[in-house]
């Protein structure tokens, strides 16, 4: 009977006041380390939107210094981005309706050749207004770059895209060559278009940074308010004052 009784005593289960113990320990584990959690994303949030910030700094003096025109690529679906460089004399448009012309100017164009023809490379000149880009392998540091886990594009805003910019894709799409690809140019004078872009995190749109750099003078502002880019500029007045 002893020995009955001390394998029945070995094989029992917990009682209900070590569940109860173990709960509350788990509990207050999680009530400690969530806001640790919690910082190590606004930390990766922070480190992304400073790096794209700085990014920008870095491309306006060397495009001056190489005489090129830079664009920074996101791929909102993929969340990530890559600097490219191109002809210092690219087109970059006001307005949507300014580039959906242009893009129609040169499609108009480009019926006078035969697919056989532009592939020989004679309509070569027409095909360069569009201008061309291609990645950077001479400079020090990585020109293509992810965002943190947990974290994503909320939009990215120039005034070529209307409603406020582009956002991701949802659902995403099946083949990555439709993913969400938004385009922001950094000129050879040494500024850049007006452009917004806000990350996020996947979880909680509300909390993220915003990076935005002002046309002409190329200052760049990182905070973490919501900035709505119709409006931002709206200080700016349209017309210069009249001199007396």
């Amino acid at each position: 009977m002893g020995t009955i009784s001390s394998i029945a005593a070995g094989r029992r289960g917990l009682t209900l006041i070590e569940i109860l113990v173990a709960c509350a320990i788990m509990a207050i584990v999680a009530v400690i380390g969530l806001p640790a959690i919690n910082g190590i994303f606004d930390l990766q949030q922070r480190a992304a939107a400073k790096e794209i910030a700085q990014t920008y700094t870095w491309l306006m003096d060397e495009a001056a210094l190489r005489n090129v025109t830079f664009r920074i690529a996101y791929n909102l679906d993929a969340r990530s981005w890559k600097v490219e460089a191109g002809d210092p004399g690219t087109l970059v448009f006001g307005t949507p309706e300014e580039r959906e012309k242009f893009d129609e100017q040169l499609r108009d164009e480009l019926r006078r050749f035969t697919q056989r023809e532009i592939e020989e490379g004679q309509a070569q000149d027409i095909e360069a207004k569009r201008g061309r880009f291609e990645g950077l392998t001479d400079i020090a540091f990585e020109t293509g770059k992810e965002l943190p886990g947990g974290t994503k594009f909320a939009y990215v805003y120039t005034p070529q895209y209307e409603d406020g910019g582009l956002k991701p894709s949802d659902p995403l799409p099946d083949d990555p060559e439709d993913a969400v690809i938004a385009y922001t140019y950094i000129f050879p004078d040494g500024t850049a278009e007006h452009t917004v872009v806000r990350v996020v995190d996947e979880d909680d749109p509300e909390d993220g940074w915003t990076i935005e750099v002002w046309p002409m003078s190329g200052e760049i502002h990182l905070s973490t308010d919501v900035v709505d880019p119709e409006t931002s500029l709206a200080w700016i007045p349209e017309e210069a004052p009249e001199l007396q």
